[in-house]
């Protein structure tokens, strides 16, 4: 039997005999005193005025930086730097792979592999679209990873939403000033990885499993250590209390999978362009001397021969970990820890603090700390002055770390 049209309106069905009222317009059965929703430019402005001073109080001082030492900020040859030159060559001519002797004969490994395969792909393609649309390659990559850097603070700000405008603002200024944050504005995937992390995270927050699974299979074709997101999002899924039904197992392994297919078609990328799928692992362990280490040992050599800005700069990290589970296990007590709080305290934050470790010396750490911004969520536990001290204590790093790049020191 079908339902009436009333019920399924949400309107009351009268009584047998009663006399009904006089049918209200829908528009007109708001509640007294209510007020109307606001437009789209006061929504958007809401949601952005906080990220955008975030994202501008790191511009300030990156430019501070630049103009002390004699360079232009806003120019984009001073966001092109080592490796962020590589991935604009990519967009231009492609990839390239072969023996070291012939593509760099004065290399230390002349039978190792070399050439441009060792660097992720998304960044280079998403450059190559807008070379199409007849933007320089500096141009073009600069503006990707500028439009990164806002929106990922944007979607920081929207799973801060809950927070106070103190805690929110202080935790922005945290993620504006990361010690390394100068690689979120230079031609390196590390703003278009974080985007797409923090994207991944929000649209678990909110149930959207299917995207989630999108975003984090692209993700992982930004950045290699993107595919941490795996776990993490296993975590995520499985970690609610509840039965654990096979809906639910199999929701957690698409996601998860979904971020390692990202892996497998990088892969499959360097396959169809230098004829060999292992073309990246290949250059790494030729050049980098990547493979598995013991991470104290690395830890405790990188303390040791770093500059001592770089290292500082690894005890900021190590600090911001560890820090951000204090804050997690603040919740926990207090029983207002989310999903997302103990994949980000428990599972994202150490692992990608210790996976580079792992990886060896020769993995540049400092880059690969900007990818910690998630972490960054967790400070919202803490009272706002701690995350605003926090803030306070990075500006310095960040400073010196700028100059570092700027003047070819950090790779």
């Amino acid at each position: 039997m079908s339902t009436p049209r009333s019920v399924l309106e949400g309107d009351e069905v009268a009584a047998p005999g009663a006399v009904s009222p006089p049918r209200v317009p829908r528009q007109a059965r708001a509640p007294i005193g209510s007020v109307a929703a606001p437009g789209w430019p006061v929504r958007i402005w809401t949601l952005t005025w906080l990220p955008l001073l975030a994202y501008l109080l790191g511009h300030v001082l990156h430019g501070a930086t630049a103009y002390w030492l004699g360079f232009d900020w806003l120019d984009t040859g001073s966001r092109i730097r080592w490796d962020g030159g590589i991935y604009l060559g990519i967009a231009e001519t492609g990839y390239s792979a072969g023996r070291c002797a012939e593509v760099y004969p004065s290399g230390p490994k002349p039978d190792g592999l070399c050439g441009s395969a060792g660097w992720f792909p998304l960044l280079p393609y998403l450059v190559l679209v807008l070379m199409k649309l007849g933007l320089s390659s500096a141009v073009a990559g600069v503006l990707v990873v500028e439009m990164c850097g806002l929106g990922m603070l944007v979607v920081l700000a929207r799973l801060l939403a809950g927070a106070g405008t103190a805690v929110r603002a202080a935790c922005l200024a945290v993620a504006a000033l990361l010690p390394s944050g100068v690689y979120f504005h230079a031609t390196f995937p590390i703003s278009l990885a974080v985007l797409l992390i923090l994207v991944t995270f929000l649209l678990l927050a909110r149930g959207r499993w299917g995207l989630a699974g999108l975003a984090g299979m692209v993700a992982a074709t930004a950045y290699p250590l993107a595919v941490l997101l795996a776990p993490a999002a296993v975590v995520f899924l499985l970690i609610p209390a509840g039965r654990w039904a096979w809906r639910r197992l199999a929701v957690a392994a698409y996601v998860g999978g979904m971020t390692g297919a990202g892996v497998l078609a990088v892969f499959g990328v360097m396959q169809l362009t230098t004829g060999r799928w292992d073309a990246y692992l290949a250059i790494q362990s030729s050049n980098y001397g990547h493979g598995v280490h013991n991470p104290v040992t690395t830890y405790l050599t990188l303390l040791e021969w770093q500059p001592h800005t770089v290292s500082a700069e690894l005890l900021f990290s190590t600090g911001l970990v560890l820090l951000a589970v204090v804050g997690l296990v603040i919740a926990a007590v207090r029983r207002r820890a989310t999903a997302l709080d103990w994949a980000l305290g428990a599972v994202y934050g150490p692992l990608l603090l210790i996976t580079p470790l792992v990886v060896g010396a020769g993995q540049a750490q400092f880059r690969s700390h900007t990818l910690l911004l998630p972490v960054v969520l967790l400070l919202r536990h803490l009272r706002w002055p701690v995350a605003a001290g926090v803030a306070a204590l990075a500006s310095p790093l960040t400073f010196l770390m700028t100059g570092l790049f700027l003047t070819r020191a950090l790779v």
